[in-house]
């Protein structure tokens, strides 16, 4: 079922892969500073970003193995998403009890909270809609990666400018 959608997965994944990496160009940018305010920053959106393209990049995976049925990929999809609700959950609670400066306005939860949120919904529908031969399964599937990676781009660009404010201070 996700045969023809090996481009767009093959093409997510690379960029998850490729945020992975940057990722460790931004945590660089914090040296120097603080080391609670950065772990700070790092718990509360680094580590999200990091779980974000990661799961995009896993995801990719997944899609990309060459399955006799679509049954075992959708069963992984679906436990990958109620981790995610589960992981998501528990980092809005944790953001919460920071107040960092960087993720306080609305479009900011949004993008940290709600969005990484709709994608691990949307990976639990597209995985139990392969499992039951749905033709939106891989669609669901599809929109929760452009999700996570949207979220996790946004995160890290937001943060990135926070370590660098934070540095400018010093």
């Amino acid at each position: 079922m996700l045969s023809g959608w090996s481009d767009f997965f093959a093409m997510t994944g690379s960029a998850g892969a490729t945020l992975v990496g940057l990722l460790f160009v931004v945590v660089t940018l914090g040296t120097g500073l603080p080391t609670s305010r950065t772990m700070d920053i790092a718990r509360a959106s680094m580590t999200p970003a990091l779980y974000s393209f990661s799961g995009v990049l896993l995801q990719s995976m997944v899609a990309l193995v060459p399955w006799q049925s679509s049954w075992p990929s959708g069963a992984i999809f679906v436990v990958m998403g109620i981790g995610g609700v589960i992981y998501r959950i528990r980092a809005i609670r944790f953001r919460s009890t920071l107040h960092l400066g960087a993720i306080s306005g609305p479009i900011d939860w949004i993008f940290h909270n709600v969005v990484p949120l709709v994608a691990s919904v949307s990976l639990i529908t597209g995985g139990a809609g392969l499992i039951a031969g749905a033709a939106f399964g891989p669609f669901a599937i599809a929109g929760a990666s452009v999700l996570l990676l949207v979220s996790g781009i946004y995160r890290t660009w937001g943060e990135t400018l926070a370590l660098i404010g934070m540095k400018e201070k010093l």
